[in-house]
């Protein structure tokens, strides 16, 4: 079990800070991805769309709250309030014109629930490419689902999903 906590704190916090593994003949550091949120209601209709960089900022840390130690595999019991998806640039490639503009990709899904400080958080596994390779695990879809309780204080932020709207 903690093995799997381990490589699904690893995994978010690769995407979250947009690194990557580099080789010697790679340039020294990878222009920032950059990111925004999407936010939907329980019934998954969109709400906002989150693109100001401090209201982005601070789901960041509201999210990265969500992923401690006592987070446990598997999703938290009861139906999602609120899911905050994110949004990430794909990678610049060798050759392409850094200020062209990117495709955007959902990475993961964040929920919070109204009856308890419960917070999942799903990696899709599609956007990993190569990362079930690189760590020799197949089928990584279900083993990037992770849920863990969190203050009093972060689940209200998530509840409260029109602060970030204004921004």
């Amino acid at each position: 079990m903690k093995k799997c906590w381990i490589l699904c704190a690893l995994t978010l916090t690769l995407l979250l800070t947009a690194c990557g593994g580099q080789t010697a003949d790679e340039p020294a550091a990878e222009p920032e991805k950059d990111h925004y949120y999407q936010i939907l209601d329980a019934d998954g209709q969109e709400l906002y769309t989150v693109t100001d960089d401090t209201a982005v900022a601070e789901i960041d840390a509201l999210i990265n709250e969500a992923g401690g130690e006592s987070a446990d595999h598997g999703s938290a019991e009861g139906d999602p309030l609120y899911t905050y998806v994110y949004w990430q640039e794909t990678t610049l490639h060798a050759g392409e014109d850094p200020d062209a503009e990117r495709e955007y990709l959902e990475v993961f899904r964040t929920q919070v629930r109204s009856d308890s400080n419960a917070v999942t958080t799903e990696v899709l596994s599609d956007t990993l490419e190569g990362v079930g390779d690189a760590i020799n695990i197949e089928g990584l879809g279900g083993l990037l689902t992770f849920s863990a309780e969190v203050s009093q204080e972060t689940a209200d932020a998530l509840r409260d999903p029109g602060q970030f709207a204004g921004a």
